[in-house]
């Protein structure tokens, strides 16, 4: 095992990586004490040498020290030299329970959501401190309400999300605490293009043997990951206050976090833990999306997102280039949907919302 420590101020931690074929577990805890340990199989010996580069490099941001004799360390993550170790992460507060008022925008009563550190990512220390209000119930105009909180809540360090309960179990997920804040600045350590790429090539390998069908459903692209798409450059950005009005009847959330596009990381959102172990890696998209895009998450459920979007694809070329990356992103809106990339773009041309869901 690999041993790494942090002390300084009030910390006086460790962390421990080791790795056994395709299994990696590690332990973490106070200096002192016997701490908790997780191990997970990743079923290959790349994919498990993978995961212990990435923790490891995350761990030498987060200010962790490797032992002297307890191993060299990897080569750091892409990006990684750009960035010094992250300060002490400052949460700003959030409201307390009962209504609240955010500038001049009214919420009807709510209270703190806590998540549960066993739904922590493998390797990650969770943040126990609340990160995240929500309404007790529904409000009716609550696209509308959301569009009138950001202003005044980004004054705050807040941004308002709407929360979508799970059809028949509406306690799930937010009331049954199935989520574990995390640090979203970490996302910042994702390189967006790489890790999609990843997940694209996945997509076409079912034990050992190339997938035909499914390459034929990609085409004009190929095996080979296309590449980050490249929205035509404009002013004319739109707002998403129509889109909006439409969503009706859900839980609003005030989330801690800088953008958007952190919540999944600063929440430490389950409902894509299929296909990524770390909802960091969904924010690093979002944020890349936020840039390119103008794209906006304004709703979260179990295993669903919805985004509106300022700078849509005109054409259908631009909007093939993007539905390859939504096919890496999310594949199960492509296969589950339409059935091909061509078929999925036209959906994606002047649409000013996306949505993602995930088996």
């Amino acid at each position: 095992m690999r041993r790494f420590e942090f002390v300084g101020g009030t910390s006086n931690k460790y962390w421990e990586i080791g790795q056994d074929g395709t299994r990696v577990t590690v332990h973490f805890g106070r200096i002192g004490t016997d701490g908790q340990a997780q191990t997970k199989d990743y079923g290959t010996w790349d994919e498990a040498a993978e995961r212990v580069r990435k923790l490891v490099a995350e761990k030498l941001h987060e200010g962790y020290v490797e032992v002297e004799g307890s191993g060299s360390r990897p080569e750091p993550e892409p990006g990684v030299d750009k960035f010094s170790v992250f300060p002490r992460l400052e949460l700003p507060p959030l409201p307390g329970d009962g209504p609240a008022r955010i500038g001049d925008a009214k919420l009807p009563a709510g209270r703190w959501l806590g998540g549960d550190t066993q739904f922590a990512p493998m390797g990650v220390t969770p943040i126990t401190d609340p990160v995240l209000w929500g309404t007790n119930a529904p409000v009716k105009d609550a696209g509308r309400k959301l569009h009138q909180l950001r202003q005044p809540a980004a004054a705050r360090n807040l941004v308002p999300v709407l929360l979508q309960d799970t059809e028949g179990e509406p306690s799930r997920p937010w009331d049954s605490r199935e989520f574990c804040p995390t640090d979203p600045r970490r996302a910042l350590l994702v390189d967006v293009g790489k890790e999609l790429a990843k997940e694209w090539i996945g997509q076409f390998e079912t034990d050992d043997e190339f997938d035909d069908e499914r390459l034929a459903g990609v085409a004009p692209f190929g095996k080979k990951f296309p590449g980050l798409s490249r929205p035509a450059q404009t002013n004319e950005i739109e707002d998403d206050r129509d889109a909006l009005d439409r969503i009706r009847d859900r839980r609003i959330g005030l989330v801690a976090a800088e953008r958007a596009a952190d919540i999944p990381a600063a929440i430490g959102w389950m409902g894509a833990v299929n296909v990524y172990d770390d909802p960091a890696l969904i924010s690093a998209v979002l944020r890349s999306w936020e840039v390119r895009w103008n794209a906006r998450l304004v709703e979260i459920g179990f295993d669903t997102l919805t985004l509106t979007i300022g700078n849509p694809p005109r054409d259908e070329k631009t909007a093939l280039a993007l539905a390859a990356e939504q096919c890496a992103f999310c594949s199960d809106n492509v296969w589950q949907g339409p059935g091909t990339i061509s078929e999925y773009a036209r959906g994606l041309v002047n649409n000013r919302t996306w949505h993602f869901w995930w088996d």
